[in-house]
């Protein structure tokens, strides 16, 4: 599925934003993901994507795919983290 919406995106000239909740999918749709912070959701940063369209599975496999994923879910790890902190300091004793 994801490649096809690459395909169909490519072939009309299109622009799409995405909502995920994967990394991994984040990654190998865009050419930039924006991670946003636990409530409130602000932007916390935007992170350019480098790899270069057409993009095909094999681009999983690789170093850099591999390294970026690994940088970007520490980053949504420690949003999941500040969440579950607002969460205990908010609940009632």
């Amino acid at each position: 599925m994801q490649d096809l919406l690459l395909e169909v995106l490519q072939k009309e000239g299109k622009t799409a934003m995405l909502i995920t909740h994967s990394v991994e999918e984040a990654i190998y749709l865009s050419s930039r993901v924006v991670v946003v912070t636990a409530r409130p959701s602000r932007v916390r940063c935007v992170v350019e994507v480098p790899f270069p369209y057409p993009r095909t599975q094999e681009l999983h496999e690789k170093a850099e795919f591999i390294e970026l994923r690994s940088r970007m879910r520490d980053l949504v790890m420690r949003e999941y983290a500040a969440q579950e902190k607002q969460a205990r300091d908010a609940a009632p004793y």
